[in-house]
């Protein structure tokens, strides 16, 4: 039996790849469409994530998902935000990547 040791630390840059992958809140998207568009927002935050540009980072998602997968696509990326929408059946994603929360939607 393995034993407990609560006193296990780890440094900075280890606690950050821990928690650098992409925690998925709510999808009803189809796996194909959602692991393509997870895949896609994770990419622009680590673009944008050093200059905390979010704004520029929602903008490249919002494009790339229009351009893959048609238009009418919204895309909200930031640190505290709650939302309210009406969207499309099987168009709305919600993540967490680290401490950023994204909101992909087609209306």
């Amino acid at each position: 039996m393995a034993k407990y040791s609560p006193n296990v630390t780890i440094d900075e840059e280890e606690f950050q790849k821990c928690i650098k992958k992409p925690l998925v809140k709510y999808s009803d998207m189809p796996t194909e469409l959602g692991n393509e568009a997870v895949e896609v927002c994770t990419t622009a935050l680590d673009k944008f994530q050093n200059s905390r540009d979010y704004e520029g980072a929602s903008v490249l998602i919002k494009n790339i998902l229009d351009k893959k997968f048609g238009n009418s696509w919204n895309c909200v990326v930031g640190e505290g935000f709650g939302f309210d929408i009406s969207c499309e059946q099987k168009y709305l994603l919600h993540l967490y990547y680290g401490r950023v929360g994204i909101l992909c939607y087609k209306s």
